[in-house]
């Protein structure tokens, strides 16, 4: 079975270049587009995809209201943004709305297809400068945690006694956006054992993706550089 994508963007441009780069790869099956908020809403509504592109940027919508009707509508399917944003805020709204992963417009084509496949996978692809960003948060986290309050710090204190040192080092690679074959090398065990390792951490955080996994941990100052 193919896997079906349905897009929702706004510059028409960029909505033929991700229609062609789709159709280049036989695993991929497009199923519907959207030019703004009211017809991605439509599309989303009777169209059930495994995955959603979503550009932020809509012109008659909130681009993060549209995203977190798409992850409570569609639970099951993955919402990826494709944005030409990469602010701070922009990324951590739209991770806390529920978005599986998070690409700039600049992504390169072979990388694009390669989100694609690890995003159906169970991954959560995040551009570098992306990634770069989650951890320029987590260094704030860290710069401010002397003034975090005693409750905070307890809690800090038990989530991080729940994930164990290889999850901890599983989720440091999560955050720099690799794909579970590259953890996989860099820690030098199975792409199995990596999918395994992200199941418990999703579960112990109580996420169901890895941007979520991500947020959640530098809000709790579990990241280290």
């Amino acid at each position: 079975m193919p896997i079906t994508i349905a897009v929702i963007e706004v510059q028409p441009e960029f909505l033929s270049y991700l229609t062609e780069l789709i159709h280049s790869d036989s695993d991929f099956l497009l199923v519907g587009t959207a030019i703004n908020g009211h017809q991605g809403l439509k599309l989303v509504r009777e169209v059930d995809a495994d995955i959603y592109l979503l550009d932020l940027a809509l012109p008659d919508l909130s681009g993060l209201d549209l995203l977190s009707e798409i992850t409570s509508f569609r639970p099951d399917s993955n919402a990826m943004i494709i944005s030409s944003s990469d602010d701070e805020i922009n990324i951590l709204s739209a991770i806390e709305r529920g978005a599986a992963g998070y690409l700039l417009k600049s992504t390169k084509p072979i990388a694009f297809i390669s989100a694609l496949h690890d995003l159906y996978a169970g991954a959560s692809p995040l551009s570098p400068v992306v990634a770069k960003k989650l951890i320029h948060v987590v260094r704030k986290q860290r710069s401010g945690k002397k003034n975090q309050p005693a409750s905070m710090k307890r809690q800090v204190f038990a989530v991080s006694g729940i994930l164990t040192e290889r999850e901890c080092q599983v989720l440091r690679e999560l955050a720099l956006g690799l794909a579970f074959l590259e953890i996989a090398a860099n820690l030098s065990i199975s792409s199995h054992t990596v999918a395994q390792h992200v199941r418990n951490i999703y579960r112990k955080l109580g996420v169901g993706s890895r941007g979520k996994a991500v947020y959640e941990a530098t809000k709790l100052g579990l990241l280290r550089d």
